[in-house]
């Protein structure tokens, strides 16, 4: 009796209420903390993620370190790695599932397998490639002065004066152009075109728009020889511890400009330069790095269908030794080298050698490493005749010159570098501790 004057029937209403309106904030707050975007369940995932991720910084040396979740955050920063998240790792050596690009399932295994990275589609490839087309463009001056009497003969005057807009270089490094140019004369076989001149202007450095304005003048030349003379220039850049890189090349018929011989004017021109293409073969590069060691392995298998520059008659005069570079990716200094046995040179050459480099965690966003093939000449061998006939005459002695050692192509690794190969290639070894991971890669 007394509970039920206490509540009487609006406070059995009441009681029904309220335990209605519980119910219904208690299913929200769980909803709160299981929908994505909601205040409860940021503050359970910021938890997890803190717990996930190791220290970086303030941990010991001899701690173990998941490299999948630096790489991984370097990898979604587009402007290093853009265009290049479909990329797949095809396991052909062995028959285990395929890894994925995602951080979450790189895991450290303790099996050593080698793997060959399967890069974006041709289709795609082709499309990325246009996309960065670098709009490089050279302005040149071309002048023909006419013969005024029998001793002065006709005279043509082509002047280089500036190039804009360079690509920029495959590691981070400063560029250092400078333009080549080579007159032949037009042939309906390539092969056997004539060349009649070579000039080359100095290099700037420091920049990737230079001012050269230097002028180059060709003498006893004729009208009628003119027309057939093709102009082909090429922008390359210095690098002082490999080859010298092409950049982007220009071919121009003195045919098309007939207009130049008609007046003893200065002509403008500016051309847009085709960037290069250029192939000096391939090398098989093997990589692993071990996170507990911190040590990284480069193992250098072969090579093949290698071009020298210029071309050489016979390969069995030279020998192969490949060098690699452990340069500072910010400042460009060189940090190690090692190079491995010289081998016989030809179309495949084996090395099957492995280098090793001591690089701590801390160090793989910001080391870069250079992978340069040179090509060492056999040392010429006096003369048999020579040497069962001595003589004392000062032009008569001979001495064996050491060969200059020739940089004949190289490939850039790491973070930040130019190729979108090596940056998936370097991507992929960070994601995949201990185990090698096997590309084939084109010399620049």
């Amino acid at each position: 009796m007394v509970h039920g004057d206490l509540f009487g029937p609006w406070g059995r209403i009441l009681i029904v209420v309220v335990a209605a309106l519980a119910i219904v904030l208690l299913l929200l707050v769980i909803a709160c903390f299981l929908t994505p975007g909601c205040l409860g369940y940021e503050c359970v995932k910021r938890k997890r993620e803190a717990k996930s991720v190791p220290l970086r910084v303030k941990s010991k040396q001899n701690e173990n370190v998941k490299l999948n979740d630096v790489s991984y955050r370097s990898w979604r920063l587009g402007s290093l790695y853009e265009g290049s998240s479909n990329g797949t790792i095809d396991e052909n050596a062995s028959p285990i599932e395929a890894n994925s690009w995602n951080s979450n399932n790189a895991q450290f295994g303790c099996t050593d397998t080698s793997s060959t990275l399967n890069l974006v589609q041709k289709d795609k490839q082709k499309a990325e490639r246009k996309q960065k087309e670098f709009p490089t463009e050279l302005t040149i001056s071309l002048q023909y002065l006419p013969p005024c009497d029998e001793t002065i003969t006709g005279k043509l005057v082509i002047g280089i004066e500036a190039l804009s807009g360079l690509p920029p270089k495959q590691y981070n490094c400063t560029l250092e152009p400078y333009v080549a140019l080579n007159i032949t004369k037009q042939s309906w076989n390539h092969r056997n075109r004539q060349k009649l001149h070579s000039f080359r202007t100095r290099g700037v450095r420091h920049t990737a728009s230079p001012v050269f304005k230097e002028t180059f003048v060709v003498a006893n030349v004729k009208p009628h020889e003119v027309k057939e003379w093709i102009l082909d220039f090429a922008a390359y850049d210095r690098d002082r511890y490999a080859n010298d890189t092409e950049l982007s090349t220009l071919r121009v018929s003195l045919k098309e400009a007939r207009h130049v011989l008609q007046s003893p004017e200065i002509h403008m021109f500016n051309f847009r330069m085709k960037q290069s293409n250029l192939a000096l073969g391939n090398i098989l590069l093997a990589i692993s790095y071990l996170p507990t060691a911190q040590r990284l392995t480069i193992n250098v298998m072969k090579v093949r269908d290698v071009k020298f520059t210029p071309p050489v008659s016979c390969l069995n005069d030279f020998s192969f030794y490949v060098r690699i570079l452990m340069l500072n990716g910010r400042t460009g200094q060189r940090m190690k080298k090692k190079k491995t046995r010289f081998v016989l040179a030809n179309s495949h050459s084996e090395f099957n050698e492995t280098l090793t480099f001591d690089v701590s965690y801390n160090q793989l966003d910001i080391v870069q490493f250079l992978v340069v093939l040179r090509g060492k000449a056999a040392p010429a061998e006096p003369a048999a005749s020579t040497i069962e006939h001595p003589s004392d005459s000062e032009d008569s002695i001979t001495s064996i010159q050491k060969s200059k050692d020739t940089s004949i192509g190289k490939v850039a690794l790491g973070k930040g570098v130019r190729g979108s190969t090596e940056r998936l290639h370097w991507f992929s070894v960070l994601q995949n501790p201990r185990k090698l991971v096997t590309v084939w890669h084109v010399l620049k």
